[in-house]
């Protein structure tokens, strides 16, 4: 790898989203074989750049550790900590939801049907959050629960389908052996994207972490952490992502930025909107609130991304990394539902798609990525990987409807075009 021309190569890219683009501030970062892919573990070749403003009318400038509110890129940590349950043996992927949670109780009953993998995979049936109440930014550690339990918006929550009339996929030997007549999943289960299924896990989370916890040393008072910490100690610390967390409102009065228009301390980007006449001006809230912790509101940088990614890739290849084994990631990438309008595939918490890419030799070639995007008031972020080539890619950026997926897409396309 030229570590030389993936710096000029990605430095010539920004250039050219932001002259083709008008947005506050953007951040890219590049990871290249940091996770050894004959299970030989080497230093990656890594590109963060930066163009832009954190806060576009201070034109304070964008610095290439800040942090990001990176909205529904968080549902990986929530699935990732669900199958570390599953791992340990206190779930399994066809476990009933009321079964998991039995003081839950949705009025429309055909919701006893659904099963965990439906609930990873957006095959459940469940509709989405109508209203995310950014607004309130509830930040005691009772949000969660009171949201999946007392709110209407769960508990009313009519299902647009029937989750037993699915084919089930197949699962490995460790939760069973396949379909009754033995034949894989076909990717045929109707999919609907949902942030309620992702709060309901996350409080899933909460209520079996003390499966996870051999050590009583780390065990509060009651024996169960939040998801929060819970996603802290079994993922965040693991990956050595440093300056990541779920709890947002610790960073930063959430609360005051919103009511009073403090500014935000150092180093966290402010979330930006296009107003009616296009001029970017500032959103007057941060989208934080903690009932939402389990779908949207990880808040990380660059630097941090690569990290996870990287980890995700050394797990997938040996019993030595730091989060799941290497099996378990053979159910959890492999296709539950096809996604309609764009031709992705859902994993167990992962989007899947093919890329294919001219290289500058002129021959093409497809390769397989996963990853998630993330849309929220003020910002957006786009993360994938590619195993085929060890390569982890991250776009993000403090603006609504800022076009991160396409731009994060002609970012691989240049990579193995113009670098590989």
């Amino acid at each position: 790898m030229n570590r030389d021309l993936l710096t000029n190569k990605c430095n010539d890219f920004l250039d050219e989203i932001m002259n083709l683009n008008d947005l506050p501030g953007l951040a890219v970062g590049v990871s290249i074989g940091g996770a050894g892919q004959n299970q030989t573990k080497t230093a990656p070749a890594e590109f963060l750049g930066v163009r832009g403003y954190r806060d576009y009318a201070a034109r304070t400038p964008l610095e290439a550790d800040d942090i990001f509110h990176c909205a529904s890129v968080s549902k990986l940590f929530t699935s990732s900590a669900i199958m570390l349950l599953v791992e340990a043996g206190a779930l399994n992927l066809e476990d009933k939801l009321c079964d998991i949670l039995p003081d839950l109780c949705i009025a429309d009953k055909r919701y006893s049907e659904i099963r965990l993998w439906n609930m990873l995979t957006h095959t459940s049936g469940l509709g989405d959050v109508d209203d995310y109440h950014w607004y309130d930014c509830e930040t005691d550690e009772d949000s969660l629960r009171r949201y999946v339990y007392e709110s209407e918006e769960v508990l009313n929550q009519p299902m647009l389908w029937e989750p037993q009339k699915q084919q089930h996929p197949q699962m490995p030997p460790t939760q069973q052996t396949g379909l009754a007549d033995g034949t894989a999943a076909t990717g045929d289960n109707r999919f609907r994207y949902s942030n309620i299924a992702y709060e309901i896990l996350g409080q899933m989370v909460s209520e079996y972490s003390d499966r996870m916890l051999a050590d009583d040393s780390k065990r509060p008072s009651g024996g169960k952490l939040s998801y929060e910490d819970f996603v802290a100690e079994y993922l965040l610390k693991p990956s050595g992502m440093t300056d990541s967390t779920m709890k947002t409102f610790e960073r930063a009065d959430l609360a005051g930025f919103a009511a009073k228009n403090c500014p935000l301390p150092a180093q966290m980007a402010s979330p930006h909107e296009k107003k009616s006449d296009r001029s970017i001006g500032p959103v007057k809230y941060y989208p934080y609130t903690r009932q939402h912790a389990p779908s949207s509101t990880l808040t990380s940088n660059l630097r941090d991304l690569l990290r996870w990614g990287n980890a995700h890739l050394a797990s997938s290849r040996s019993t030595d990394g730091p989060l799941l084994n290497p099996d378990m990631y053979e159910t959890i990438w492999q296709t539950y539902a096809i996604v309609p309008n764009n031709g992705e595939h859902m994993g167990l918490g992962w989007f899947m798609r093919e890329q294919s890419v001219t290289a500058g030799d002129g021959t093409q070639s497809t390769y397989h990525l996963l990853g998630h995007e993330g849309t929220d008031d003020g910002f957006r972020a786009s993360f994938w990987i590619c195993p085929d080539l060890d390569m982890i890619t991250v776009v993000l950026s403090n603006l609504s409807a800022a076009p991160v997926k396409r731009i994060n897409k002609k970012l691989f396309d240049t990579i193995i075009s113009g670098v590989l």
